[in-house]
């Protein structure tokens, strides 16, 4: 949308029974949006054509409001339903809006951005829903796990993670692409592709043994490009609150809803870590051209190798190859006892791009490092991790 006044309200209602909510609904949009004080009203509407859209407003955003809101989808099945929670929204009453077939909830105050937003979420919700999924439904057997992971902090993995991601989703159905940001306690996905999500990680954490897919798919930001994100938690303390026994078992529910999950991960070798990787196909180890990134790299690699860790899933590559930093590749190989299997040389054009919220495939396709995480890209998709004779497996996260 260009601007506020390109913004067209023909069709969509809003229903609260506070008159100071109206009132300030109604300035908002300028008159232009249909305002009704109960649901009840909202059903004439609807059933009189007049509505394509019903956004119920935060006083109704109980669970008796919610259920009448639902009602309405009965009395025109193209209807989209939209709720606008207040920020202190509890978890029941969001529940109950997804356990009753509501398109998508919104953050109070509304806004015409917000308007707009919703509306392409709830079409994208109410399309997956009516549509009939043509066969083969899946171009993979199974949703494919992809964990970027660095043993030092700064190394990239954030920026492979993020252009690997936004790839897959251009040269396939973004819709079945998800980035999950495991980085519990200092996440840069959501701020990378410049996302700004409604709910995070720790929303589904708190479900526990109640998460099931629908829920989950409440709590996936949108990018722009129509890729799903699963965004780090707001705050570092809220880290404690996704176990990591929860997080794995979101992964694998993500793996059953989309093709490729591209888990972007914590420079720490710990047990999320070691339980993540447990889980993932393909591991993209990135290794930035420095020596004190080379060393951790080492000791992370031998301590997978001591834990007997498929060393098959894993492609080595090396960020900055370019540098001046005149550690000769060869050596580097030797040392990590891997080849590496791609390189992204370095280019001011890359940190403008994280700037800028936009990956450099996207804002830059023909420059080197676009081309480099073009060839990344193609070793996640054609890479086929078989188990190697003898290797016993551990489990990890146990």
């Amino acid at each position: 949308m260009s601007s506020e006044s390109d913004f067209d309200a023909e069709g969509i209602v809003f229903v609260d029974s506070d008159e100071e909510i109206l009132r300030q609904t109604k300035v908002v949009f300028e008159g232009r949006v249909q305002l009704l004080e109960s649901v009840a009203d909202a059903e004439s509407s609807v059933i009189g054509g007049d509505a394509d859209v019903v956004f119920i407003g935060p006083s109704l955003a109980t669970e008796e409001g919610i259920a009448e809101a639902a009602a309405l989808s009965e009395l025109d099945p193209d209807l989209l339903v939209v709720l606008v929670a207040p920020a202190d929204v509890s978890g029941e009453v969001l529940r109950a809006a997804v356990r009753s077939g509501l398109h998508d909830v919104v953050e109070a105050p509304l806004t015409i951005t917000a308007v707009t937003e919703a509306l392409k979420t709830a079409e994208r919700t109410h399309r997956r829903r009516v549509e009939p999924t043509p066969e083969p439904t899946k171009p993979l057997a199974e949703g494919r796990i992809i964990t970027v992971m660095a043993a030092k902090g700064g190394s990239g993995k954030t920026v492979f993670a993020s252009n690997v991601a936004t790839l897959l989703a251009r040269w396939g159905d973004p819709e079945r692409v998800v980035i999950a940001d495991a980085d519990l306690q200092f996440g840069d996905v959501a701020l990378v592709l410049q996302v700004d999500p409604k709910h995070t990680v720790v929303n589904a954490a708190k479900e526990g043994e109640r998460l099931d897919g629908q829920f989950l798919e409440t709590v996936l930001a949108t990018h722009s490009s129509g890729m799903r994100v699963l965004a780090a938690p707001l705050e570092p303390a809220f880290a404690d609150e996704v176990p990591t026994v929860t997080y794995t078992k979101i992964l694998g529910m993500l793996r059953e809803m989309f093709d490729y999950v591209i888990v972007d991960t914590a420079p720490t070798l710990d047990e999320r870590l070691l339980a993540i990787l447990d889980k993932s196909d393909v591991v993209l180890f990135v290794v930035d051209m420095d020596l004190p990134s080379v060393k951790n790299a080492k000791l992370a690699l031998e301590t997978l190798r001591i834990l007997n860790y498929p060393a098959n899933k894993i492609k080595l590559v090396l960020n900055r190859s370019n540098s001046k930093a005149r550690l000769d590749v060869d050596e580097i190989e030797r040392s990590l006892r891997l080849p590496i299997s791609a390189s992204v040389p370095s280019d001011g054009l890359l940190p403008a791009s994280v700037n800028e919220g936009i990956p450099i495939v996207e804002s830059h396709p023909k420059s080197k490092p676009a081309r480099a995480f073009e060839d990344v890209t193609r070793i996640v998709m054609e890479a086929r991790p078989v188990a190697q004779d003898g290797q016993k497996k551990r489990r990890f996260g146990r």
